[in-house]
């Protein structure tokens, strides 16, 4: 098997399909030789039983009536067929009627092997074939017959003879197939095999083999060419390369050193004369001591450059003093080189002047990270009074409206209340702030012009980050309004741009804010944006820093996962940020590649210009009405005022402090009330829960929705209920009675 894989492919054709074309054919001759031989045997035989039954069919009147002569003539005729070398004619008894020829022993004939098959024992070679004679359903005889297969013996010599000359042919005809594939298929590889030599030899990758066919073969002579094509542009690309480097050498940023073991100058870029202030030939004559200081003090390890190794490079801090005799802050990463006579220490030198100066702005930005997250424990502890608080301030806020009512005609009277109702509105605006200062306002949406927040924010912004970080901004101003907390956007484009900073700040780059309009198709749709087709406001940050891979951008938006240092980050920025845009029916995505930077999308939902009209409260009488309402709320002193505040309206009030008693009221009469108004922190049962409750009944019934302050439910997830409108406390009585005006006279 080793030797016929070191033959040429010319030979192991040759002998492949010789072998192949002989096996091939002997089976099948074999083969159809035996299947012709069987049906010719039995044919053969077939015919000696017709005669013998012919033969026995003549006799039956000689044996009939006892005449051996009558039967010997019969036998007589089979003179006729030479092959038949014998034949008896039996009675019933078994006994020799009549003979022919040469004769089989009667033993041999009463043994039972004259039987329809080959028989060879006296008479070896020969067919012997015994008949019975039957008349009138009864044996009266038998024939026995006796042939010596000479037909067949002639037959099978043909057939062998005929067999020999098709495969004597057909090995001639695989024998010229094979040179002519040996010509088609291996005078081409040889060919290859040929210029591949030349080539190796010459070095000449202009050189192309020729191509001589479409098939496997010419598709290798394709694939030989293309690799030549490569192996010519990678040559000449490699050539290039170290063009490019060496540009790249003298336009690099850093300062790029050449220097020996004793620290003799041997090479520099232009970098380093532009940082320096020196010429390039002066510097050629200088030494490493003259421009770094901890060198020209001694203060590096001694035999520090000829303790260097190949492939080990390591980082050095230091100052490097120009002509002028000012100094720059330098990093300096230092390997040996070895250009075979002679080691050289190479050394790349950055300026790390801004660097310091942005580590500087972090441990900045670290401490107001502490402050923002005392301020963040000062929230919660804010959102668990706020509610308290603004149930007190409902009553005073709420008498001292309708006290304000009754003393129209005493200017006295309303000028005192005036002043506590103006420190009650001091209150409710405290309250106001802190839950905003403390990004806790959280349910306070209104019409909001996305683009005036995103300048303010840039104008801080650019007063934060760095001079290294280019801002480029591109503000629609027609891109319209969005339905959102002015607090909130702001901390959305602070996290995002403030993310981007953190990922230019060691080289600097360009840091893009762009909002604009967008119409989202329903294909865009369908896509990675989990939003309803229709009109959308864009917030695009994107920065040049270092991108994230697939792995970092799965896992983003998780709380607490950060790819910042120790103290850097909570990893909370993002999570925040994705929460924010989900609640206010908007998606966020983002795109980035390792090293070509990160770009985050924010989509708004756009409202219609009606809806960011702002209600006109003015100082004319708070309209009411005289429909049914169902006021439920557990604070005594709330409901109490809420209740005379509507009464002052001309409302009809059911007021319950419970909501189970109110449910119950209501399944007795759902047609009785006109509107029901709803506290939502209850114990038992809240107001969500009650407004299901009761919208089940009767799904047509308005609903307004009150709290201090909750964190189980906004404004749109109280419209997903399908609450009608959602108040804050304390509540104002003209824009409470506008409120509940333009909720009973909208159609249903």
């Amino acid at each position: 098997m080793n030797r016929f894989r070191d033959f040429t492919i010319r030979t192991k054709l040759t002998l492949a399909l010789l072998g192949i074309s002989s096996v091939a054919v002997l089976a099948a001759c074999l083969m159809f030789y035996v299947l012709v031989m069987n049906s010719y045997r039995q044919e053969y035989q077939k015919n000696i039983n017709s005669l013998a039954s012919i033969i026995g069919a003549n006799c039956t009147a000689a044996l009939s009536f006892a005449i051996p002569e009558n039967a010997e003539q019969v036998l007589g005729a089979l003179r006729s067929r030479p092959s038949i070398v014998a034949g008896q004619v039996f009675d019933e008894r078994g006994v020799l009627f009549a003979s022919y020829g040469v004769n089989p022993s009667p033993a041999e004939v009463k043994a039972g092997n004259a039987n329809a098959t080959p028989v060879e024992r006296t008479f070896p070679g020969h067919l012997l074939v015994r008949e019975e004679i039957i008349l009138n359903n009864s044996v009266i005889g038998s024939v026995v017959l006796l042939d010596d297969m000479r037909s067949l013996r002639t037959f099978r010599s043909i057939a062998l003879t005929t067999l020999a000359v098709i495969v004597t042919a057909v090995l001639i005809l695989a024998l010229l197939a094979a040179a002519k594939l040996r010509e088609i298929i291996a005078r081409p590889i040889s060919e290859l095999d040929a210029i591949s030599r030349v080539i190796s030899v010459n070095q000449d990758y202009s050189l192309r083999a020729v191509k001589s066919s479409g098939d496997e073969v010419g598709h290798l002579v394709d694939a030989f060419n293309s690799m030549l094509d490569q192996i010519a542009r990678q040559t000449s690309e490699l050539q290039k390369r170290e063009e490019r480097f060496r540009g790249l050498v003298e336009q690099a940023v850093d300062g790029f050193f050449l220097h020996d073991i004793r620290g003799r100058l041997i090479d520099v870029n232009q970098r380093v004369c532009d940082k320096l202030g020196y010429t390039r030939e002066e510097l050629l004559t200088m030494s490493l001591a003259d421009i770094d200081i901890k060198a020209g003090r001694g203060e590096y390890p001694e035999n520090l450059w000829a303790d260097l190794r190949p492939n080990e490079p390591i980082t050095l801090h230091s100052v490097h003093r120009r002509r002028d005799g000012s100094t720059l802050p330098v990093e300096v990463r230092v390997g040996l080189l070895d250009l075979g006579e002679q080691q050289v220490v190479m050394a790349l030198a950055r300026d790390v002047s801004e660097r310091l100066a942005a580590e500087q702005e972090r441990r900045k930005l670290e401490s107001q990270l502490q402050q923002s997250q005392k301020m963040e424990s000062t929230g919660t502890l804010a959102a668990g009074i706020a509610h308290d608080f603004n149930n007190i301030l409902s009553p005073i806020y709420g008498y001292l409206e309708l006290a304000l009512l009754k003393v129209q005609d005493r200017p006295e009277v309303a000028g005192y209340l005036g002043e506590a109702h103006r420190a009650a509105g001091r209150a409710r605006d405290m309250v106001k702030q802190i839950l905003t200062f403390s990004r806790r306002d959280t349910e306070k949406q209104s019409p909001v012009e996305v683009h005036v927040i995103v300048k303010e924010a840039l104008k801080l912004l650019r007063a934060t980050i760095p001079s290294t970080i280019e801002i480029r901004q591109h503000i629609d101003l027609d891109c319209g309004c969005v339905l959102a907390n002015p607090t909130q956007i702001h901390q959305i484009l602070m996290n995002l741009c403030t993310n981007a900073y953190h990922a230019m700040r060691e080289k600097g780059g360009v840091l893009g804010v762009s909002v604009t309009a967008l119409e989202m198709s329903p294909r865009d749709a369908q896509g990675n944006i989990n939003l309803k087709p229709g009109p959308y406001l864009l917030l695009e940050v994107s920065d040049s820093g270092h991108g994230m891979d697939d792995k970092t951008m799965a896992r983003i938006f998780e709380p607490y996962y950060t790819t910042k240092g120790q103290g850097e980050g909570t990893g909370m920025g993002l999570s925040v940020v994705h929460g924010i845009v989900k609640s206010h029916g908007g998606d966020i995505t983002v795109y980035s590649e390792p090293g070509k930077g990160s770009t985050f999308r924010v989509y708004l939902p756009v409202i219609e210009p009606a809806a960011a009209q702002q209600i006109d409260i003015t100082s004319s009488p708070p309209p009411g009405g005289n429909e049914r309402i169902l006021l439920v709320d557990d604070e005594e002193t709330v409901r109490r005022v809420e209740k005379d505040m509507l009464i002052n309206l001309g409302y009809r009030v059911d007021s319950f402090s419970t909501p189970e008693e109110a449910l119950n009221r209501f399944r007795q009469n759902p047609r009785r009330y006109d509107l029901a108004i709803t506290d939502m922190t209850m114990p038992k049962m809240t107001g969500d829960t009650l407004s299901r409750e009761l919208l089940a009944i009767r799904p047509d019934l308005p609903i307004v929705l009150c709290t201090g302050f909750s964190e189980m439910i906004n404004r749109e997830s109280a419209m997903k209920i399908g609450i009608r409108q959602f108040v804050t406390k304390p509540l104002m009585m003209n824009s409470f009675a506008l409120i509940l005006r333009d909720i009973l006279d909208s159609p249903s």
